[in-house]
């Protein structure tokens, strides 16, 4: 888990990876760089919440060789090296600045992370009741249960349509014109829901163990998915948020896909995986070949570029990648013995 989120949080800190290292200045200099004039408040907080999970899970990962105030000590210190070496990358990236106030507040969130975790043990990560309600869920079978945690952070950045991943963006793929297909905008938006949640249905429904009702699961995965888009795009388009997703379209197709969702419940388990994967395969050719919204480019024009834009282009991955590594997971536990 450390490992992942160092992986991303590196990700999110140096993109777009357009290096130059023809730059005149030393990569320690923002070190020396005067405290600006005005501190964005979101900038603080931003990167505070950012690194809190560095320090939470840095205490788990020095549990065998340091404890308490000495693993305190550590993270700390790990915290500020890792910040620091990134926050000197940024040196030689245009569209960066390292900043010396982005250094204190990442060690602030290393530290109140590793306060958060100091008084834990490692048997709050493993062993409790949490864990062994998702191995009753899953069990062995945990790459189901990331894919479900990844699923809402897949719906953050905005898409074609809602619940429209796994599209690669390439313009060659597309049927164009518009206006030539039989499909207009509010039936592709039903079309690529109701065939999304279909996708996400039947895979947790082949992932979940009978016994642990997977409809009700797949529920209320379903219904935190919408609040977290609800509140990210008011956060991203204030008030207008809403209404650049949300609209009887989709309801329609979520309606619909989990109309399909429950009667593939009455499937077997082998069935469920086969709908499962053609479901995923056709998702992904429909939202690179059908048309575009034409509000999708405007919509990506209002995205707000100077808060959390290289974390939104993370999110985009996670959004291209997710079917995909549905698919694989769905091939790797072909003949698992799930109940």
């Amino acid at each position: 888990m450390l490992a992942l989120y160092l992986s991303l949080v590196a990700y999110a800190s140096m993109t777009p990876f357009n290096f130059r290292i023809d730059t005149p200045l030393m990569p320690w200099e923002w070190l020396l760089a005067p405290v600006p004039k005005y501190i964005p408040i979101f900038d603080v907080v931003t990167n505070v919440i950012g690194y809190l999970p560095f320090g939470f899970l840095m205490i788990f990962a020095l549990y065998s060789i340091v404890t308490r105030w000495p693993a305190l000590l550590a993270t700390v210190l790990l915290g500020a090296i890792f910040s620091g070496f990134l926050e000197s990358f940024q040196t030689y990236l245009p569209t960066r600045i390292p900043s010396p106030i982005d250094w204190y507040s990442n060690m602030l969130g290393v530290l109140i992370g590793a306060l958060f975790a100091l008084p834990l043990s490692p048997q709050w990560l493993s062993g409790n009741k949490a864990e062994r309600a998702r191995e009753a869920i899953f069990g062995n079978h945990q790459g189901f249960f990331l894919l479900m945690i990844l699923c809402p952070l897949a719906q953050i950045y905005p898409q074609n349509a809602w619940l429209g991943m796994g599209d690669l963006g390439l313009s060659i793929t597309r049927i164009s014109p518009y206006w030539t297909l039989p499909l207009d905008n509010a039936s592709q938006e039903i079309l690529i829901t109701s065939l999304a949640t279909l996708s996400i249905g039947t895979l947790f429904l082949y992932g979940i163990r009978k016994s642990s009702s997977p409809l009700k699961i797949i529920g209320i995965l379903l219904c935190i998915m919408v609040i977290i888009k609800f509140f990210i795009s008011q956060f991203q388009f204030g008030q207008t948020g809403a209404s650049s997703w949300w609209s009887l379209s989709v309801l329609i197709g979520l309606i619909v896909g989990y109309i399909l969702t429950f009667l593939a419940h009455f499937l077997s388990k082998k069935s469920q995986w086969t709908l499962s994967l053609m479901a995923l395969l056709s998702l992904m050719i429909l939202v690179n070949v059908l048309p575009n919204n034409p509000y999708f480019h405007n919509l990506l024009e209002q995205l707000p570029q100077g808060k959390m834009m290289h974390v939104n282009g993370l999110f985009g991955w996670i959004s291209i990648v997710w079917p995909l590594l549905a698919i694989c997971l769905l091939l790797k536990n072909r003949k698992a013995n799930l109940q």
